[in-house]
């Protein structure tokens, strides 16, 4: 259907033309500085003009039913790629000749519907929220200066990026997150638990990119605790649910936490039963005059810092800062960078293979995978804001991922990710 018409395939009304002179005009009197409220308002236009996709609403992020027809899917020169727990009863191989019944001709077109997942920076009919905003400024940036050349390029390892941390609090001492072959398991005997949350994510960024960009298992704090939560980008706010004690609780659990990575594909890998640090020094009090005479340290395990070093995949900081006030969101947008690093063709993954990945605490009932799917949705359309390079769609059956750039390049001629079918 072309874009011009004015019903959808549903009969309801089709969304007016995007107005971008207006759109300009609406983000400035948000508050947005013109020459990027320009410049947001020209790659709105584009990916409308080019995706021809649904309105982005302020409902979309929501998580709300999109009002546009659903899309047809695009067909590819090379057949699908579907993950493992994929339900794909009733397809049929490429190129075995068979034919499809009736039946299964009407199923595989159901399931191959597709719905493009746009980013969410649309709050015409309202003001843009603190959090969008900072993910726009985020992505403004990214836009004018590349993460190397503005220094912040950062780095996280292969296995944190397939499985993740606890986005909550945990009851058990020990954890398991599974993703195909690929299983992760972290236990404590400490007081305080396991680590989780946003911290603890952020911890790991910075300890990944220190020991790749120095090569030394032994990383240096600063002088201060005010120093290293600026490197972290927290700040120096005490009491119960502030940065300062939750820096120190995600420190304590993390680095007292046992890893274990198993994945049992055609190259078998693991690092079993590995501290990340075999030695912390924290910070002491000091006198003005002693300042700077002694530095806080900690020295990484060597299973862990060859991990690091030998799988490194890049990052960039700004955006996981932006980011940072969900977990969920900063694994998608990790997770995501580590898939097109090495997606070659289209790719559909189930929803209930993610709620497996991501979706710890949800319900496994259908309710459940319906709840997860909403929170999903919602954190990944804030992904694309500072990503939105990504090629995605949402189906029936699953998340539908296109080969798309990676977010941060691979160095000429460096290493590049080791593709693990999951």
């Amino acid at each position: 259907m072309s874009s011009d018409q004015n019903i959808t395939k549903r009969g309801r009304a089709a969304q007016p033309p995007f107005d971008e002179d207006a759109y300009t005009q609406a983000l400035i009197k948000a508050g947005m500085p013109a020459e990027d409220a320009r410049s947001l308002a020209r790659r709105t236009a584009e990916a409308r003009k080019a995706s021809e996709a649904a309105s982005l609403s302020a409902s979309d992020i929501l998580g709300t039913p999109s009002m546009t027809a659903d899309q047809d899917e695009a067909e590819d020169d090379q057949p699908d790629e579907v993950e493992a727990d994929q339900d794909s009863a009733g397809d049929t191989p490429a190129g075995s000749g068979s034919r499809l019944t009736a039946r299964q001709e009407r199923r595989k077109a159901i399931l191959t519907k597709e719905k493009p997942i746009a980013a969410v920076f649309d709050y015409r009919n309202g003001k843009i929220p603190d959090r969008v905003r900072d993910l726009i400024e985020a992505h403004l940036a990214i836009e004018r200066e590349d993460a190397k050349s503005a220094g912040s390029l950062g780095f996280m390892t292969r296995a944190l990026a397939i499985a993740t941390l606890p986005h909550r609090r945990q009851k058990d001492f020990r954890f398991v997150r599974k993703n195909g072959d690929f299983t992760l398991t972290m236990m404590t005997a400490h007081p305080e638990g396991l680590p989780f949350g946003t911290v603890p994510r952020m911890l790991l960024t910075w300890v990944c990119t220190e020991a790749v960009k120095t090569g030394d298992r032994v990383l240096h704090l600063g002088n201060s605790l005010a120093d290293y939560l600026d490197e972290l980008g927290l700040h120096s706010s005490g009491g119960k649910r502030g940065d300062i004690t939750r820096l120190k609780h995600a420190m304590t659990t993390l680095f007292s936490t046992i890893i274990s990575c198993h994945y049992e594909g055609k190259d078998t890998w693991a690092l079993s039963n590995v501290l990340l640090a075999d030695r912390i020094e924290w910070w002491q009090p000091q006198d003005e005059c002693e300042a700077g005479q002694w530095h806080s340290s900690l020295q990484l395990s060597e299973p862990f810092f060859k991990e690091c070093i030998e799988h490194p995949l890049p990052i960039d900081v700004r955006a996981m800062r932006a980011l940072g006030q969900s977990p969920l969101a900063l694994d998608i947008y990790v997770w995501l960078t580590h898939r097109m690093s090495y997606l070659s063709r289209r790719t559909i993954i189930p929803w209930i293979s993610l709620a497996g990945q991501f979706g710890a605490g949800y319900a496994t009932n259908e309710q459940g995978l319906r709840d997860f799917k909403r929170a999903f949705l919602r954190e990944l359309k804030h992904v694309l804001v500072v990503y939105p390079e990504a090629r995605l769609a949402e189906s029936a059956n699953g998340l539908v991922l296109h080969p798309s750039p990676t977010h941060v390049p691979f160095a000429p001629g460096g290493m590049k990710q080791r593709r693990l079918p999951i």
